[in-house]
């Protein structure tokens, strides 16, 4: 930024969380210097699972939808123009890929969704990911499909938003490691070990009877190849001896995409502070999810609560964006889409983080382990 004081900055951004209306727009927007830096800032999130709706829809990424439902439930939380408005740069995308076989475990919509749908496990992977393939070559001026930390980088440099692919559980390889050689072969860089129902690797951690199951060999196999192969290891869902396992044989950094912290919200899905602290001790980054129950009430500001929680257990370097948008989740208040993201900016500065933290948080620490493991 220039010509502008780091406390005409915090003056600006506090004055937003106060409800001042003198220091914004009318429509309740970031102030112009806060703005400012949030757009100087790479701003990438851990995952949104658009491609869900891009393969039961038809979902244009490139024209700008609106979710009318009351709390912007669901989906429709993420276009391309509204990426721009918000100043969100870039994204990995989560491939919600349905089992072979639905099991009691997995969640009624999922359960309906496997049912109804007639693809499953990696030749859905494969078709989701030519999804992607295919909005770029359908928008190659404003979309990247990356597939490096590099060329995530380059392309938000440009001016393009870009979109770096994951699997959300090992469901979508179908327990054959040969499997996830061809997703890497169409783009797949990020891959989680289980979402809602138990697969050949292990164990979700919201089902309490996987208590105390860790990896399968399988499991631990696939994290090896997964690191051979240069793809993220994503330990989103998986359980706490599951993680155990996962913590002692990673040789790479590592992400949990989409999560909270335990100790602001008590939810299984969320964090306790001994795996925050040793996930960043072995160079993890963690995502907050925006969703209503991971979070609490509180809005913003209770989001806000999670990612300095992260950075006072784990330190700066493990605190990240997971916000699950378009991953059939209910919003906390005042984050109902992509558009929402210049408010954590302006909310992490007003609450006295530098600069470079903000930058570090918002996308940096990201885009480092993606590099770290992708190139």
């Amino acid at each position: 930024m220039h010509g502008i004081t780091r406390r005409e900055l915090l003056a600006g951004a506090a004055a937003l969380l106060a409800g001042d209306r003198r220091a914004h727009a009318a429509d309740d927007s970031v102030p112009a210097d806060v703005l400012a830096f949030h757009r100087e800032c790479r701003v990438l999130d851990l995952h949104i699972d658009t491609p869900l709706w891009m393969r039961l829809a038809g979902y244009d990424i490139g024209v700008r939808h609106r979710n009318r439902l009351p709390a912007s439930p669901f989906g429709w939380h993420l276009d391309l123009p509204r990426a721009a408005e918000g100043g969100l740069d870039a994204a990995v995308f989560g491939l919600v890929i349905n089992p072979a076989e639905a099991r009691e475990e997995l969640m009624l919509p999922l359960r309906v969704l496997a049912w109804t749908e007639s693809g499953f496990g990696i030749a859905q992977t494969l078709e989701t990911l030519d999804l992607i393939a295919e909005a770029q070559r359908r928008l190659p001026d404003r979309f990247r499909f990356a597939k490096t930390g590099s060329e995530l980088r380059a392309a938000i440099d440009a001016g393009r938003f870009a979109a770096l692919a994951g699997l959300e559980g090992a469901q979508g390889i179908e327990g054959r490691l040969e499997n996830v050689a061809r997703a890497h072969a169409h783009g797949l860089r990020m891959l989680g070990l289980v979402h809602f129902q138990a697969t050949e690797a292990a164990y979700p951690m919201t089902v309490a009877a996987f208590e105390g199951q860790g990896l399968t060999p399988f499991g631990r196999e696939l994290v090896a190849e997964c690191e051979r192969l240069r793809i993220v290891v994503d330990l989103a869902h998986t359980n706490a001896a599951g993680v155990d396992d996962a913590l002692a044989i990673v040789e790479r950094p590592f992400v949990v995409s989409h999560s909270a912290c335990r100790a602001v919200q008590d939810h299984p899905r969320n964090l306790s502070d001994d795996q925050i602290r040793r996930m960043a001790e072995r160079g993890g980054v963690i995502g907050v999810a925006v969703e209503r129950s991971f979070v609490g009430e509180g809005g913003v500001e209770r989001f806000l609560d999670h990612l300095e929680h992260l950075m006072k257990v784990g330190g700066v370097e493990c605190a990240a964006l997971g916000s699950d948008y378009d991953g059939a989740i209910v919003p906390v208040p005042g984050m109902g889409d992509v558009t929402s993201f210049p408010r954590v900016t302006a909310g992490l500065l007003a609450r006295g983080h530098s600069q470079e933290s903000v930058k570090q948080v918002m996308g940096e620490n990201a885009l480092r382990v993606i590099t770290e493991v992708c190139g």
